[in-house]
């Protein structure tokens, strides 16, 4: 019974979300009575949700009034620099997509249009690349630790969807430049994002399938984050290969994504997930296990292939290899 109702507990998160409750008390501790007035909603309702709020952990109470905790103050209210509420949304949004899991197991095939979030639908799009910079946010503070780019000059963002890890590592590394490749409904989105962090003259955008569309030359660093767990083996390969010829000699290629432990497929927990999560999404989604990424690499031609875990709670490791000079 937990597990059959542990969507309660999100439903609370997403709800207070949604009525933006979290801005409203981030001014300071107020009643029930004004939340409800502030965020249009009935008292009583309003009062059993900040009370299964304050349950699970995401608000405090004393005398009637209630606070955000430091954790719902730095993420879940508006106009804050590490605001998450997007990727929240997404995540609800996922709750009938999850539904399908029955119909995933016996189908094989997703239960969504994958195309719908990758431009087909605006709306569904925006939605889900804003989720994306959020979430990349997090990964972005971490990366440049994990893989040097230091004296990096032309890096290349395969599939890097809102350009997040770009405007990151231009900001820490002089002299560096960034070409974003994506779906050109995609980019519409990730330029927004690129001109709002005042990156426009670093970070370009190369509309096109990263499948089939060139990747050009003369790039000394690679990044193909998140996106090899849409791709099967054969993809994963050509994406490489792609990435080998377009890079200097001696320029860097870094692998960032969620894997299995190893080629058992069966930890951690996170990756099964994931896993799932990405078959009832995409066409050929999955996860692949780190070793074999790393079997992949070394057999495309990079050397110095090196795993590198990024701290937790991340789920992200990173591959990193380098084209010999």
């Amino acid at each position: 019974m937990q597990l059959a109702l542990a969507h309660r507990a999100s439903m609370v998160l997403f709800a207070a979300t949604d009525l933006d409750v979290f801005t409203a008390i981030s001014r300071g501790s107020v009643t029930a009575d004004a939340l409800a007035t502030a965020c249009g909603g009935q008292r009583e309702p309003m009062r059993l949700l900040l009370e299964s709020c304050v349950a699970a952990g995401l608000l405090t109470a004393e005398g009637g009034r209630y606070a955000n905790t430091p954790a719902t103050q730095a993420f879940l209210v508006r106009g804050q620099p590490a605001y998450a509420a997007h990727g929240l949304k997404y995540a609800e949004d996922l709750y009938p997509v999850w539904g399908g899991l029955a119909a995933l197991v016996r189908t094989g095939r997703p239960v969504i249009d994958p195309e719908s979030i990758l431009g087909d639908d605006k709306e569904k799009t925006r939605a889900f690349i804003l989720a994306m910079h959020e979430r990349a946010r997090g990964l972005s503070a971490v990366l440049p630790h994990g893989a040097d780019f230091g004296g990096r000059k032309r890096l290349l963002d395969v599939g890097g969807g809102p350009g997040t890890y770009s405007i990151a590592l231009v900001e820490k590394t002089p002299g560096l430049t960034s070409t974003v490749l994506d779906l050109p409904g995609v980019l519409e989105i990730t330029r927004e994002i690129i001109e709002s962090n005042g990156v426009a003259d670093r970070v370009s955008t190369l509309p096109g399938d990263y499948m089939t569309t060139p990747f050009g030359s003369g790039y000394d660093a690679v990044l193909l984050s998140g996106m090899m767990h849409r791709e099967r083996e054969d993809g994963c390969l050509t994406l490489l290969r792609k990435s080998f010829d377009a890079m200097e000699p001696g320029a860097l290629v870094v692998v960032s994504d969620v894997f299995f432990d190893d080629d058992n497929k069966n930890s951690p927990p996170f990756a099964m997930s994931f896993a799932l999560n990405m078959m009832l999404t995409s066409d050929h989604g999955s996860a692949h296990a780190v070793t074999e990424m790393a079997r992949w690499m070394t057999g495309t031609g990079f050397s110095n292939v090196d795993v590198r875990p990024l701290p937790p709670p991340n789920p992200h490791t990173l591959i990193v290899g380098m084209k010999p000079s």
